[in-house]
């Protein structure tokens, strides 16, 4: 099925789709009148762990678990069977971290404090619409990240460093065409100006630590595309039909890194010719034709844009990435017992937040590391707002790409 947008994109459209036409289980629950027929209702039970003896917060967070089930079975019903089911995984951690507005006209069926944890049962009706609204609502917000192109370029000869050279530049034009942004031309010269060093660093694929934190800080990178690009003469192979024409070869080998974490999301390499009269001409249309092969390229026929599988990966992986991403606290101010309570604290009241692992402690020092379905900026903003549900006073001293230093207090 053709589309312009991104074979994932297409995938969780469809299923949203899928949803809206009114698929799946015709189960229903006994007693609910008026319910015939709901084939996107359904009960879920869901469990908390009492803290504090909070019987109202766990509540709560009982509330979401049920909700995220009954959201999950629904989607489960729809994709079995069909190519989307792959994605099952990604798009139950799309919906976990936001469940408010999916299931609507719900009521609870059965509640109570059980050996520690709070277990109640809802009765609902997903709303498909909820669902699709956050499911774009994630792709745009973490499937499209912000790119900069950092590749050597020998074209007729001539070595070309990032910024306007004729890859960059095609590139901005075929990924632009499915929403994707880039880092300006312009700036990515002036930073080669700036620190020749760090910039050298990024084109090795070096982008860890200081290159990380300079290259989004100044530029807002979220994905760095590197490597080789190279052109070279195979006119001869044509003389025989044309003295006039000129044939060229392009090799592109690329990889595409997060900048959060250093991964490498994917990497290609593809070659292909270019004929044209003029040799200039004829190696940009080479570089061209092999950017098409593995990026993407609008169909003749009907005009939409057809995602490659070099972009396909860097999406299906970044978006992966955004919805578990590992993110280092670096923390001062509490003892070991207030460490533990602010660890326990976090993983189950702050939303997004899947697991806290501790990484040692010093004193009144520590880190820990938050598996967190979003940005750094997402991890801060929640910590920031829910310091006083939390139970601490927290103060948010530096954010980097992937780690927050904070200090803390007990209240």
């Amino acid at each position: 099925m053709k589309s312009n947008r991104l074979v994932l994109f297409v995938a969780l459209m469809f299923l949203a789709a899928a949803v809206s036409c009114g698929g799946g289980s015709k189960k229903q629950v006994k007693g609910e009148s008026g319910k015939a027929g709901c084939e996107l209702c359904g009960e879920a039970t869901g469990y908390a762990q009492i803290f504090d003896n909070d019987q109202s917060l766990a509540r709560d967070r009982a509330i979401d678990d049920a909700m995220n089930k009954l959201v999950g079975s629904k989607l489960g019903t729809f994709v079995a069977g069909t190519s989307v089911v792959e994605d099952f995984a990604l798009v139950s951690s799309i919906v976990e971290a936001k469940t408010s507005g999916m299931v609507r006209n719900w009521k609870v069926l059965k509640e109570g404090a059980q050996e520690g944890s709070f277990v109640i049962t809802i009765y609902g009706e997903v709303f498909p619409q909820a669902v699709n609204d956050t499911i774009e609502a994630t792709l745009k917000n973490y499937g499209r990240p912000k790119f900069m192109v950092l590749i050597r370029e020998t074209f007729e000869g001539k070595q070309n460093m990032p910024g306007f050279t004729v890859t960059e530049l095609t590139m901005m034009e075929i990924m632009g065409n499915s929403g994707f942004e880039f880092v300006d031309a312009g700036l990515t010269q002036q930073l080669m100006r700036r620190d020749a060093a760090k910039m050298q660093q990024a084109m090795a694929g070096q982008v860890k630590g200081a290159v990380q934190d300079f290259l989004m800080d100044a530029a807002g990178a979220e994905v760095v595309i590197v490597g080789e690009v190279k052109t070279s003469d195979q006119s001869g192979a044509i003389a025989a039909y044309s003295k006039n024409m000129k044939s060229k070869q392009a090799i592109v080998n690329i990889k595409a890194i997060d900048m959060y974490t250093g991964a490498i999301l994917a990497t290609t390499s593809a070659n292909a010719p270019g004929v044209h009269i003029d040799g200039d001409t004829a190696s940009k249309a080479a570089i061209q034709n092999c950017l098409k092969r593995v990026l993407g390229k609008t169909d003749e026929d009907t005009g939409k844009f057809q995602s490659g599988p070099f972009m396909n990966q860097i999406t299906r992986k970044f978006l992966q990435s955004a919805t578990g991403r590992m993110i280092m606290l670096t923390i001062t101010g509490l003892d070991f017992a207030e460490l533990t309570k602010f660890r326990n604290e976090v993983q189950n009241r702050v939303r997004g937040v899947k697991k806290v692992y501790s990484r040692g402690q010093a004193g009144r020092a520590a880190k820990i590391e938050v598996e967190f379905a979003g940005k750094t900026d997402d991890l801060a903003q929640e910590l920031n707002a829910k310091s006083q549900a939390l139970g601490f006073e927290i103060e948010i001293k530096e954010t980097y790409p992937n780690k927050i230093t904070i200090t803390a207090k007990k209240l």
